[in-house]
């Protein structure tokens, strides 16, 4: 994520984290195939995923696999 700037979107490809982390970043929406925004770049972020805003540290980032979308 750190490569995204504010307004930027991109696709969840997958996260790669416990499967208690995973399980919580899904049921915050964190689901392949949804799209994200970066609202605020940086530690912590705070994206916009399925209609929520959601900050998050950089272990969580780095947890979560994106492929950018262009606009």
């Amino acid at each position: 994520m750190d490569h995204l700037k504010a307004g930027d979107t991109a696709l969840i490809e997958g996260i790669a984290s416990s499967q208690y982390a995973a399980k919580r970043l899904a049921d915050l929406g964190f689901i392949p195939g949804m799209r994200l925004e970066m609202i605020r770049p940086g530690h912590p972020c705070i994206v916009r995923v399925n209609g929520t805003c959601v900050g998050l540290g950089g272990a969580h980032q780095a947890s979560i696999g994106l492929s950018p979308l262009k606009v």
